[in-house]
């Protein structure tokens, strides 16, 4: 199973629709964790599943979304309400409150995973309004025994960073 992730597009129309368009045949789903600055029709339009950001204007999305994918409890949040850039802690007792394996959350605009107890934090980085020079998404493929993810560049769609969790 496939899975595209992506997070703070703010409105970056062009790398929303490069990454569309390189994945939309192959992926089971594509995932957008908030302040896309994108109309939800137009997410709905792309099959994209969305949750709702800090940006004040992403009307009709959800604020979190809990799913099962291959047998693994993911949460998709954007993460500002679980105060993400000042560590994991509120997030990581949601995640045993729910109980899920991985969470999925953008919002700091930088990619990232790290591993709390037997939980998995990941954020794809950021599509849009940049405060580091790159520009990444994520492509997770959900295998029996692992969680392969690989961050990639959204420009060249060349990976630039891969990781296996053990699930």
């Amino acid at each position: 199973m496939k899975v595209v992730v992506m997070s703070d597009i703010h409105g970056d129309e062009k790398r929303f629709e490069k990454i569309v368009v390189k994945h939309k045949e192959d992926a089971d789903y594509i995932i957008s964790l908030g302040d896309s600055e994108l109309k939800h029709k137009r997410l709905l339009r792309h099959d994209v599943l969305a949750v709702k950001g800090n940006y004040p204007f992403d009307a009709g999305f959800t604020r979190e979304h809990v799913m099962e994918i291959a047998g693994r409890t993911l949460l998709l949040t954007h993460g500002h309400r679980y105060k993400v850039k000042s560590g994991y802690e509120s997030l990581y007792h949601r995640m045993l409150d729910i109980p899920v394996d991985i969470a999925l959350h953008g919002h700091t605009h930088n990619r990232s995973s790290q591993k709390i107890g037997e939980k998995h934090v990941l954020n794809p980085g950021a599509v849009g309004d940049l405060r580091k020079e790159e520009s990444t998404y994520m492509v997770m493929r959900f295998l029996p025994d692992t969680v392969e993810v690989d961050w990639m560049d959204t420009d060249t769609h060349e990976m630039i960073d891969h990781e296996v969790l053990f699930i």
